[in-house]
């Protein structure tokens, strides 16, 4: 019994000994867990902006982190963008032609700020061939610190409605193009020279294809010949914000692939 006062005295020392070390494992870990998500708070972004002698992309990664970010890069190439047709077709690529420098660059990106990056596709309002692309961003760092990250986080896509420009709206299948309505209750009719006198038409906004029909014409190329056909969507499949296309086009007898399309906008939605 009367070594119990020395033992008590003895644990308490220990105890506060203790405490700071845990004390600060803890704050060490936590640290290290905000510092091993920090990659996962890097939020890509992509803005399309048409102006009259071409399109701007501005590409831009956000850092909702707590802590500087460094994006460490094997060249100059730090991003891509790159546009894609209706077709599957590459239209368009920032990198296509240019020269980088192999020297390895950093970025640093504050906490709750951003850092932007942009490109220009050069292309007058008066050659635009309608359409709905599909535009993809890529940032390409090798290295993210603190942190990590998966390159496929730094992927984004968005859409882009071309309208037509001061042109006719024709190509070497279609021409005399009409159409009319409104509010999923349209009409087309035109002119196709086209194999064995059959096309077809999708109605797409660029993510959902609401119709995909074959249409014949009374004679095949090289006559042209003429045709009609309604388009009836219900209100709810009407798009809540973007531009409803039908695209004219006919599957080519070499190879299967969608040929000469030619997108027309019905209507935008806002």
């Amino acid at each position: 019994m009367e070594q119990s006062p020395k033992r008590f005295w003895f644990l308490s020392i220990l105890i506060l000994l203790v405490l700071p070390f845990h004390s600060a494992c803890g704050r060490e870990e936590e640290r290290g867990n905000k510092e091993g998500h920090v990659g996962s708070q890097l939020k890509p972004v992509l803005s399309v902006q048409q102006k009259n002698n071409g399109i701007d992309f501005l590409t831009v990664i956000e850092n909702h982190s707590n802590h500087t970010v460094t994006l460490s890069f094997d060249s100059s190439k730090m991003f891509d963008v790159s546009v894609i047709d209706s077709s599957d077709k590459e239209v368009f690529r920032h990198s296509e032609g240019k020269t980088y420098a192999e020297e390895k660059e950093q970025v640093q990106i504050k906490a709750g700020a951003s850092h932007i990056w942009k490109a220009e596709w050069k292309i007058p309002a008066a050659e635009r061939k309608a359409g709905i692309y599909n535009v993809k961003a890529s940032f390409t760092p090798r290295k993210i610190s603190p942190g990590s990250v998966k390159t496929e986080n730094l992927t984004l896509e968005e859409t882009l409605t071309l309208q037509s420009g001061a042109g006719e709206m024709k190509n070497n299948s279609f021409r005399n193009i009409h159409f009319s309505g409104k509010d999923g209750k349209y009409k087309v009719s035109g002119e196709a020279r086209v194999f064995e006198a059959s096309f077809a038409y999708t109605v797409t906004d660029g993510y959902t294809i609401f119709v995909e029909k074959h249409e014949q014409t009374a004679e095949g190329a090289p006559a042209w010949a003429p045709f009609s056909f309604d388009i009836n969507l219900s209100e709810d499949d009407l798009p809540i914000n973007g531009t409803l296309m039908v695209e004219l086009f006919y599957f080519s007898p070499k190879d299967g692939e969608k040929t000469d399309i030619l997108a027309i906008p019905l209507q935008t939605f806002k």
